[in-house]
């Protein structure tokens, strides 16, 4: 009797110590959550644990989605140019207000100049030492060591490559589509010739991803994409909670790294070697590589492939999902569709492609930007307050080390700043409505001195690449496919590929 007494005694103990426990991290989890109440600035409501990012952290719905309808939540409030928000217990700002927004990215960047994004990851110096990444002042040595490598010059020489990998574009749709009509999963072909282009500059390397079997090569780079839920995960950590990323043991390139460590030294030895330069990206990571001792800065080992990989990563899948969604666009508006057929025939016809004729492709450019505006690749932007920072025209105060966000999904979707914004309409982008596009409202490539630094070269290659496809070939829409973005990813996907009608007919 006496040890039933003491078993339930000490049972009784136990759930008294854990029902304190769980009170007092209540108690302090909703304390935690009243951050921005107690400085003036509103937030919607949360949850007590997971704060706002419930959705997100269940992958009920992908993180940039979130912060979208977070924005939205405040629609028609102009008055509300910021917005408390939290992830777990931890304050984040999202800023909404066109004006704000212009203040941190451009006119007050000396205090915003860091991404909160994989910061102070130890154990992957590839993934946090990157041109996307890395801190200031690393970061504006890096930058300017690098731009060179993308002036008009460089993408003039650049475009002589996309040409070469349109072809086999071009040979590769001849063999699949043939003469007929065919279903066609799009995002991976838009992957290979994107793929081929990239590789040579970043990695130094020439490569013919529409072999088959498809190369090495390519069939790594794309796992690397894979929506897979631990992919999701790490993703997701090193985008909010980065300092967890070492407890995951995560890197950037995941379980290729090796790979394309090889590849890369491989490729800087024989630059090195051979003195040869043709002006890629890697050309001026060997001069980076080589700098005198007394340097600034120094960049050696996985800090050189870091810049390779995030170019590679960004400058492949950006251009490619920008391709893929607007053949997408295209198949669901053929009227659309015609009007850049019909651009493609009077301005090119059967016509070798020049780098000049792509400048004369406004039609087709309206359409790019207007996919960029509905679909933007990366949707989230980040900045860490450097300094205690008072928000012009108010009382608030962003204090030292707080995240700040703004989201594309939002504000490319505000019907404030964007009429009718779920229309795909590329007339919002012509010579008589482009001026009605207010500053810091049209971001996808971000804005301020950090803006991306590929910009040219990915419009270059995606309007190549869908000039290749368009000239020859009609899309339609496939109604057995829902072709959905994904509610996981973080950087803008399609859920499970796109699929569309591909058909012969060439426009001349």
């Amino acid at each position: 009797m006496g040890d039933m007494l003491s078993a339930l005694f000490s049972f009784s103990n136990v759930v008294t110590i854990l029902a304190t426990g769980f009170v007092l991290f209540y108690l302090y989890a909703k304390y935690k959550q009243s951050y921005w109440r107690r400085r003036g600035v509103d937030s919607p409501p949360a949850h007590w644990f997971f704060g706002n990012f419930k959705d997100a952290i269940c992958l009920r719905s992908a993180p940039p989605a979130v912060l979208g309808e977070i924005y939205k939540y405040y629609q028609g409030q102009p008055d509300k140019p910021v917005i408390g928000l939290y992830i777990m217990q931890t304050p984040f700002l999202l800023l909404r207000s066109p004006e704000v927004i212009k203040q941190v990215f451009i006119k007050d960047f000396h205090n915003f100049t860091d991404r909160y994004f994989a910061a102070k990851r130890k154990t992957d110096v590839i993934g946090s030492t990157g041109l996307f990444s890395i801190d200031n002042p690393e970061w504006k040595y890096l930058r300017v060591k690098l731009s060179p490598a993308f002036t008009s010059g460089k993408q003039k020489k650049l475009f002589e490559l996309m040409v070469e990998s349109a072809k086999n574009l071009n040979q590769y749709m001849a063999k699949k589509v043939g003469e007929g009509k065919i279903d066609m999963e799009v995002r991976r072909v838009c992957a290979k010739y994107t793929t081929d282009v990239i590789s040579s500059l970043t990695f130094g390397i020439r490569t013919n991803s529409f072999d088959e079997p498809e190369p090495e090569f390519f069939v790594r780079s794309r796992d690397i994409f894979k929506q897979d839920l631990r992919r999701t995960l790490n993703l997701f950590v090193a985008f909010f909670f980065p300092k967890l990323g070492d407890y995951l043991q995560a890197t950037f390139l995941g379980k290729h790294e090796e790979y394309f460590r090889k590849i890369f030294w491989e490729s800087v030895n024989a630059r090195e070697k051979s003195g040869f330069k043709r002006g890629d990206l890697i050309d001026f990571l060997v001069e980076l590589k080589n700098e005198p001792q007394d340097a600034q800065f120094r960049f050696d080992g996985d800090q050189l492939l870091a810049q390779s990989a995030i170019f590679f990563v960004a400058g492949l899948e950006t251009s490619a999902i920008t391709m893929t969604f607007t053949l997408m666009e295209l198949a669901r508006h053929p009227e659309i569709q015609k009007k850049v057929r019909d651009e493609i025939r009077e301005k090119i016809g059967k016509a070798t492609l020049t780098y000049d004729m792509i400048s004369q492709m406004s039609y087709l450019q309206q359409v790019v930007s207007e996919i960029l505006r509905l679909y933007p690749p990366a949707p989230l932007l980040d900045r860490v307050a450097l300094n205690d920072y008072k928000v012009p025209g108010t009382d608030i105060v962003i204090e030292k080390g707080t995240v700040v966000y703004t989201t594309l999904m939002g504000i490319h979707e505000d019907p404030g700043l964007h009429p009718d914004p779920t229309k795909f309409d590329p007339d919002r982008f012509s010579e008589e409505r482009k001026d009605n596009i207010q500053p810091c409202t049209y971001m996808p490539f971000g804005d301020g001195p950090r803006i991306c630094i590929g910009q040219r070269t990915g419009q270059l290659q995606t309007m190549v690449g869908l000039i290749t496809i368009l000239r020859d070939y009609e899309v339609s829409q496939n109604t057995n496919y829902k072709n959905e973005v994904s509610k996981r990813a973080i950087f803008l996907a399609p859920a499970d590929g796109v699929h569309i009608y591909v058909k012969k007919n060439p426009v001349l």
